[in-house]
């Protein structure tokens, strides 16, 4: 084994270590956008239930009651910045549709995680090796 050549091993599990770094923090974020889909199922499900009167975030930890006056619709962005008013069912479903859709993107992102993984988990003490015996080659 040449330095070309371990030169070349390192910069491979870099490059494996940079991309598990993406893989996770992607994963990370769709996994974020799945927590904010299901409280807002959540919440549609809350102001179908509720009594006329809500309690909503207005930033800072901060919050105001409000009365509803439709509880029985809402407005779902369907893409492109195009929103629609739905009926909460309606607009329960459009959401779930993408929960599942992103449930089938993080399952495939950690197939890949777990495929990444494993090769710098094999490189690792690989390069280890080969470092050693380069040393003991050159000294």
């Amino acid at each position: 084994m040449n330095e070309k050549e371990l030169q070349e091993k390192i910069f491979a599990y870099r490059l494996f270590e940079s991309r598990l770094d993406a893989l996770l923090k992607q994963r990370d974020m769709l996994i974020n956008k799945l927590m904010e889909l299901q409280s807002t199922i959540n919440s549609i499900e809350d102001l179908h239930k509720s009594e006329g009167e809500i309690i909503f975030p207005i930033g800072s930890g901060a919050y105001k009651v409000a009365k509803t006056i439709d509880k029985d619709n809402v407005i779902v962005e369907i893409g492109a910045n195009v929103a629609l008013e739905k009926t909460a069912e309606e607009g329960k479903a459009t959401l779930n549709k993408r929960k599942s859709g992103l449930e089938n993107s993080i399952n495939q992102l950690q197939q890949e995680i777990l495929k990444v993984s494993n090769a710098v988990n094999q490189l690792g003490p690989e390069l280890q090796d080969l470092a050693k015996e380069f040393q003991q080659q050159a000294g």
